[in-house]
């Protein structure tokens, strides 16, 4: 019945999605997005607030049976990319797009609110509806500027999905505990003494230490940590010198750190410190660095996890819900999760046969449409479940 009730509803969820698609906009400039958004959601006659932390929306349908509140979110903010789909729905704003399926997200929800609202009499809770800016930012993203105004005042679960090209089409990817590293970032400037190529004697090339540096930093996940604890250190960025024959006097270098164990992520900063201090002080070196916490780990809850794995097998089959494997990728999601209990899913979105194959965060990320009444019926389904608990 509910996927017969939200394929009803994929007109509505397709035109949303696209319209969404073609007006991208990145974290806290989502002021398009908010105003679509907006435009659909005062047609649910639901308690709306907008808006909040910025372009965030938090709306309540209020079932007319009282009981607890599930909460459902979407990330609203899209990505610095130039789109290459050839599809009548492309991006109108040149050099952005929504290659991590933001549109998707927005869309499902949405979806899920138009069945749920038709549910209203017979609904045995609440449902709010979190339409949350800035996840894409990577420091502080907007889940916590969310919590902070509100959003999760009287929620008792949370449930949030993401499209994902690393599994089929229509199967579902579910994890109980550490689900998404903690993401990170640094910038570190290792700082010499600059001078004529010719010269190197007189100088402390910080190019060279550069690179022993960066070697150094990759015995972290291996001589540092336990082999069967996730750990990811990587230089992405590395800028110094201007010309061929001039040794500069500084190299900076930019740089994620991944961790799954929280406990780890408290040691990387001081075992960083001490590996680049080893290094640049045996080359008369010197460094200066700015370690910046991201986003937490993801830890979904055990028993919300599990309730709702069980409902989604009945749903939808056994055989297409699956456990996924732990990514070392950040999602804000976490800060909800610190805070209430609830879970977080990953819905298959890869189609060779449609040539639906490409990675979120690249120009040419796109799904297959008729998976998006699906995921609103998974929203639907979990959250009628969640009720009963």
């Amino acid at each position: 019945m509910i996927l017969e009730l939200a394929r009803s509803k994929e007109k509505d969820i397709v035109s949303l999605r696209r319209l969404l698609h073609q007006h991208p906009e990145v974290a806290h400039r989502e002021f398009q997005t908010h105003k679509i958004l907006l435009e659909h959601l005062e047609r649910l006659d639901a308690e709306i607030r907008a808006p909040i932390a910025g372009t965030g929306i938090v709306v309540n349908i209020k079932g007319k049976k009282g009981g607890k509140t599930v909460a459902l979110r979407a990330d609203i903010d899209a990505l610095p990319i130039r789109e290459e789909n050839d599809v009548p729905y492309k991006s109108l704003n040149d050099g952005f797009m929504h290659a991590c399926g933001h549109d998707a997200h927005m869309s499902m929800v949405y979806g899920a609110a138009l069945i749920l609202s038709e549910m209203r009499d017979n609904l045995p809770g609440n449902v709010r509806l979190i339409f949350q800016p800035a996840e894409e930012e990577g420091t502080v993203g907007g889940a916590k500027p969310m919590i902070e105004e509100g959003a999760l005042e009287g929620v008792d679960y949370i449930l949030g999905m993401h499209v994902w090209p690393e599994l089929p089409e229509g199967t579902v990817g579910y994890r109980s505990g550490p689900f998404f590293a903690a993401a990170d970032t640094f910038t570190l400037d290792i700082i010499g003494k600059g001078g004529h190529g010719a010269k190197p004697d007189m100088t402390v090339d910080p190019i060279v230490v550069s690179s022993r540096v960066i070697e150094a930093l990759q015995t972290i996940s291996s001589r540092e940590i336990d082999p069967l604890e996730p750990v990811v250190v990587t230089v992405g960025s590395i800028h110094g010198g201007t010309a061929q024959n001039i040794i500069p006097d500084r190299v900076e270098m930019k740089g994620t750190v991944r961790t799954m164990n929280p406990v780890t992520r408290e040691r990387m900063e001081e075992t960083m410190r001490r590996i680049i201090g080893g290094v640049t002080s045996s080359a008369r070196a010197s460094f200066s660095l700015n370690y910046i916490y991201g986003y937490p780990v993801l830890i979904n809850d055990k028993d919300v996890t599990e309730i709702v794995r069980s409902n989604l097998e009945n749903l939808i089959g056994k055989e297409k819900v699956v456990e996924a494997k732990q990514t070392m990728g950040g999602e804000d999601f976490a800060y909800y999760l610190q805070k209430v209990p609830g879970t977080f899913l990953l819905l298959g979105v890869y189609n060779e046969k449609l040539g639906y194959v490409n990675s979120v965060h690249t120009s040419r990320f796109n799904l297959n449409e008729s998976i998006l009444p699906f995921g609103s019926a998974i929203f639907v389904s979990a959250a009628l479940e969640l009720f009963k608990h």
